[in-house]
């Protein structure tokens, strides 16, 4: 069986949740292999011990597999060949955080007037100087932005043009299956032009649908060969490097990360819903009651690579829920008093969080690619670095080296 790992967030609108495994029943574990490949002798030495493997990701030697032979575990600890071994961990997407706003109506659906972009979309005009960054460049389909999520809504009016394809690492789910809304509102914030905007409304999209830690790992790196310029990962958790179930975790998502860099694939993480000091040695995380002594890492958002996004509010301040202290960059995430809007299956609806800020520096990242194809990631990541600014924030814990303004990155 799954597990689900209490205390173990993911930002916005996906968590991890807790129970109990029964004896009886099957255990899935992440299985780190010591080498970046997968051993045929150690996998057979697997199945004769009665474990099926369910997934694999052979680009970083990460598979994932199910047994209820109780001594697997403790085998696997011990075997030279294999770094680590964790219980594999399930997504699960609350209900509770996206409130739906509007129905598709046929007949409304207008690219020409965008009638809610204009009226409610605070967040996109913030990134955009109100729009006139798409007169600069508004992104074109030889750039590739990849939506690692719970999956699009690929007959969505706004987004059917700029999704190019869809892809799910849930087994038996079709590739342009989905689950909630989360990734449907995030790729509309990326790319979405009709009703709503993104801040890209011109680029192009990949859908990577993921359920569990395996599926995250095989989304990033099967995005990376797909030749995905920038990845949007608006999940992850927390790890402490003196557990092991939460130091595999981060170990299998560093090597993911490592071979997106090796492709020059650029990875946007949003840095989590717990309104948290990252830099602290100890942590009481809101709503979990569990406390975290030494350093916590937010996997994915403080591997190296990974741009680390916060997330601001209509006033240009830190929403009241995000974390900061080891930030990157901020985006417009809302908050109470304003939301975000963006597309949902079979409509647009309104959300906050760090998933909703995340998208917005992806696509801006998009943006300076599309105008600047000669730059290097660590050329277009500094020109974003150096156009941000704070409005009237004015920590850089808290923002890192700024808000994102794209409309300025574009000007230089």
């Amino acid at each position: 069986m799954k597990k689900w790992i209490a205390g173990l967030t993911l930002t916005g609108l996906l968590a991890f949740g807790g129970s109990g495994v029964l004896a009886e029943e099957k255990t899935d574990y992440i299985i780190t292999f010591s080498q970046q490949t997968i051993p045929k002798a150690i996998v057979e030495e697997m199945a004769d011990l009665g474990v099926d493997v369910l997934q694999e990701v052979p680009q970083i030697g990460v598979i994932n597999v199910s047994t209820s032979n109780p001594e697997f575990k403790a085998w696997a600890q011990h075997h030279g060949g294999i770094a680590a071994v964790a219980e594999d961990v399930e997504l699960r997407s609350p209900e509770v955080e996206l409130e739906r706003a509007y129905e598709i109506n046929q007949l409304r659906v207008n690219a020409s007037e965008a009638d809610l972009y204009e009226e409610y979309q605070w967040d996109i005009k913030r990134v955009t100087n109100n729009g006139e960054s798409w007169k600069l460049n508004a992104g074109n389909h030889d750039v590739l932005v990849g939506v690692i999520d719970s999956g699009v809504d690929t007959t969505h009016p706004d987004l059917k043009d700029n999704l190019l394809f869809a892809k799910s690492f849930v087994p038996g789910t079709a590739d342009n299956s989905y689950s909630g809304m989360h990734g449907t509102h995030v790729a509309g914030t990326i790319a979405a032009n009709g009703r709503v905007m993104g801040v890209g409304p011109e680029l192009a999209m990949a859908s990577y649908r993921v359920s569990n830690w395996t599926s995250i790992l095989a989304g990033i790196t099967t995005a990376a060969d797909d030749g995905v310029d920038i990845a949007n990962l608006s999940l992850g958790t927390y790890s402490m490097m003196n557990n092991e179930q939460q130091r595999t975790l981060h170990l299998s998502a560093s090597r993911a990360v490592r071979y997106a860099q090796s492709k020059d694939m650029m990875i946007v993480g949003a840095n989590g819903n717990n309104a948290i000091d990252l830099g602290k040695k100890m942590y009481t995380i809101p709503g979990e009651g569990a406390q975290w002594s030494g350093p916590l890492h937010d996997t994915f958002s403080d591997i190296p690579w990974v741009i680390s996004v916060s997330s601001s509010t209509i006033h240009d301040e830190l929403a009241y829920y995000s974390n900061y202290g080891n930030v990157d960059l901020a985006g417009p995430g809302g908050d109470t008093e304003a939301r975000a809007l963006s597309t949902v299956p079979g409509g647009y609806g309104y959300a906050i969080g760090t998933s909703m800020a995340a998208p917005k520096v992806a696509a801006s990242l998009a943006l300076v690619k599309a105008e600047n194809p000669e730059l290097t990631p660590a050329q277009i990541r500094t020109l974003l670095q150096q156009t941000a600014d704070f409005g009237t924030g004015k920590s850089r814990q808290h923002f890192g080296h700024g808000i994102v303004n794209v409309y300025e990155a574009l000007k230089k």
